[in-house]
């Protein structure tokens, strides 16, 4: 793991001062792991090669992590991603479960406070279109009702303490299709995701219980995260269930899905975590876009080739952010 800091002056640094350590983060298609002890490692290593007062500053943790006695100090934490519209005949692809069954795991974590799906492609509006073929948020929420019904149906215990698991969820129509890295960046900002600290991820991103120390993320900090793959050692039970009980039956291959990105590329990332109020009206548009191959500037989406690094150079421009806290 990589841990970047540059000066809060307007104009970044070119110059990056860069600190190794241990910290590794374990993660299915998203499944993060935040280990006490190796949050210890980042600490002792850092105490090893730094001065006292440098340790204290470079941690990406608040030091109200395991001390916040208030309650109204407890920050909020969000969880927007965008996903794809389906209509009544839209055939079920394996991809689609494995998301499904990430957002169900998402929406259960009891550490996340808001999970808001942007669903892109909706055709509910469109008088052209015949209202079997239509999708919405309002077909999105059913179809995971119904995933939630047929998971309850499946586990001993839900652990829901007689709240609808569901009632976090905000799903929000867009009519366009998927959106460029800086409208995602935008509809993470905007007032639907209503926490302090949003995890911004791809839909295929699901979490342990170490996701809470998302709350504890310092102001000026942004954590990006990679992938572990979908193996034993990297996702606890209580995720597990989920892609066992949603995915699996329709995607034999998911055990295959194994391979430590983590440990074969240190500059992929799935995975954004920041306070709201640190890029809030920062983002600059033009930063959002590099040359195709015509040599005109374009904007870039999620999964392309290299856009999680255009989008990081970009979002480091905001002059109140001072670290960048690479999890791989």
């Amino acid at each position: 793991m990589m841990l970047h800091h540059r000066s809060s002056s307007i104009q970044p640094s070119p110059r990056r001062k860069v600190i190794l350590s241990l910290f590794v983060i374990g993660f299915f298609l998203g499944v993060t792991f935040f280990s006490h002890q190796l949050e210890n490692n980042i600490d002792h290593q850092l105490l090893d090669t730094r001065n006292n007062a440098l340790r204290s500053s470079s941690s990406p943790w608040s030091s109200t992590h395991s001390t916040i006695d208030d309650a109204n100090d407890v920050k909020k934490v969000s969880y927007a991603t965008s996903f794809w519209a389906k209509t009544p005949q839209t055939k079920i692809h394996p991809h689609r479960r494995e998301i499904e069954a990430a957002l169900l795991a998402n929406i259960y974590n009891p550490h996340i406070d808001q999970v808001v799906v942007f669903l892109d492609g909706v055709t509910s509006g469109d008088d052209n279109v015949e209202e079997e073929f239509k999708s919405s948020c309002v077909h999105f929420h059913q179809d995971m009702a119904e995933i939630n019904r047929q998971f309850l149906q499946r586990i001993a215990s839900s652990n829901t303490h007689g709240v609808d698991p569901m009632s976090k969820v905000t799903c929000v129509n867009v009519i366009t299709g998927q959106p460029t890295y800086h409208q995602m960046f935008l509809n993470a900002l905007s007032n639907v995701v209503t926490g302090d600290i949003v995890i911004m991820a791809n839909a295929d991103m699901a979490f342990d219980d170490s996701i809470s120390k998302a709350r504890s993320l310092k102001e000026d900090v942004l954590l990006v995260l990679g992938t572990r793959g979908f193996s034993p050692d990297a996702m606890p039970v209580s995720t597990r269930q989920f892609y066992d009980i949603i995915a699996r039956a329709e995607n034999q291959q998911l055990k295959e899905l194994d391979v430590d990105q983590c440990s074969t590329n240190h500059w992929s990332w799935d995975t954004w975590i920041f306070h709201k109020e640190a890029i809030q009206g920062q983002l600059q548009e033009e930063h959002f876009q590099r040359p195709n191959i015509y040599d005109e500037m374009v904007p870039f989406y999620m999964n392309e080739n290299g856009a999680e690094n255009a989008a990081l150079w970009a979002v480091e421009q905001c002059p109140s952010l001072a670290t960048t806290y690479n999890a791989c």
